[in-house]
């Protein structure tokens, strides 16, 4: 199994440099321990002490301050930027980062309209068939590189340079198609979701997709599942924290589910999910909104999972 980190950007009791300092040593401590991916989320809300919009430069100080962990975007809210210019930045940034990039594909939209004015002519009602077309275009860019090059003289450097792993990131199956179609790997959030609400493994559909997209692309794609929790040495608190979270903020029980876990409960559950999504790697997102805190818990689940860190970083966990 393996284990990646989301990372939103949200702290109490701090300012936005001292969390852009709190990420780095975040990210560059999972690099130490083991973890698979290090993905930052894209959002555009209304807090003043956010440390960041778009991750895309804090996403290149992670990856030059990093050895072996993959870092990248989940994701990038692809409605809002011409594709030209995020295919530009991710395949550079991946020549430069030894195949280290990812780019995830997010359909969300900023909940704050005055961000859709400033950013373009996107609304709500033509979200959906401008985030269509950009998926494409992407995917176009970056595949057929000769044919732009010949019947163009478009170039997205380096030439014939390594292109990064783009992922399609969704709450659901629906989009498997544009997965195969585009050639993306896939990564289904289920924290997403009403807290409570019954979760739709769809284990056959899963491999449904992977036999599919084989024998469209020759290979087998990448897929995860993200998952949300608040981990504590003992459960009873962890739920007693995650109930008072949602107490506080009504909404979050609408749109978050927040598995409240320790660190044997969080292995027991993922190699329960395992099974039953039929997926080997996890993408954690720490519900905590203290930096000490997610600091411990990552050394906690690197020693629980046992981790393959680098050999001279063993003595870390």
């Amino acid at each position: 199994m393996e284990l990646g980190i989301l990372e939103i950007g949200t702290r109490e009791n701090t300012n936005s440099i001292t969390i852009v300092e709190d990420i780095l040593n975040y990210a560059t401590a999972c690099d130490k321990l083991g973890f698979s991916r290090f993905w930052l989320g894209e959002h555009h809300n209304s807090n003043p002490v956010a440390p960041y919009t778009n991750p895309d430069i804090l996403l290149t100080i992670i990856a030059g301050s990093t050895e072996h962990i993959r870092v990248g975007s989940a994701g990038t809210l692809v409605t809002l930027y011409a594709p030209y210019s995020v295919v530009t930045n991710y395949k550079l940034l991946n020549n430069l980062f030894t195949g280290r990039i990812d780019l995830g594909l997010s359909k969300g939209l900023p909940g704050n309209k005055h961000v859709l004015t400033l950013t373009g002519n996107v609304t709500i009602e033509n979200s959906t068939d401008v985030f269509n077309n950009n998926i494409k275009e992407i995917h176009d860019l970056l595949h057929h590189e000769e044919e732009h090059f010949m019947k163009k003289e478009l170039v997205v450097p380096p030439y014939n340079g390594e292109i990064p792993d783009v992922w399609y990131l969704s709450g659901s199956y629906n989009y498997f198609q544009d997965a195969i179609n585009y050639k993306y790997n896939y990564c289904r959030t289920i924290f997403h979701g009403t807290v409570g609400a019954k979760i739709d493994y769809k284990k056959e559909e899963l491999i449904a997709y992977k036999e599919q997209f084989f024998d469209v692309n020759g290979y087998h794609p990448k897929v995860s599942i993200a998952v949300a929790f608040h981990m504590e040495d003992k459960l009873q608190l962890a739920e007693q924290e995650v109930a008072k979270r949602l107490s506080q903020n009504p909404n979050l029980s609408e749109a978050w589910r927040i598995i409240p876990v320790t660190p044997e409960s969080l292995f027991a559950l993922l190699n329960e999910y395992e099974d039953l999504f039929g997926v080997d790697e996890f993408i954690l997102y720490d519900a905590s909104l203290s930096s000490e805190k997610k600091m411990k818990n990552i050394y906690a689940i690197a020693s629980k999972f046992r981790l393959v860190a680098p050999n001279h970083l063993q003595e870390a966990i």
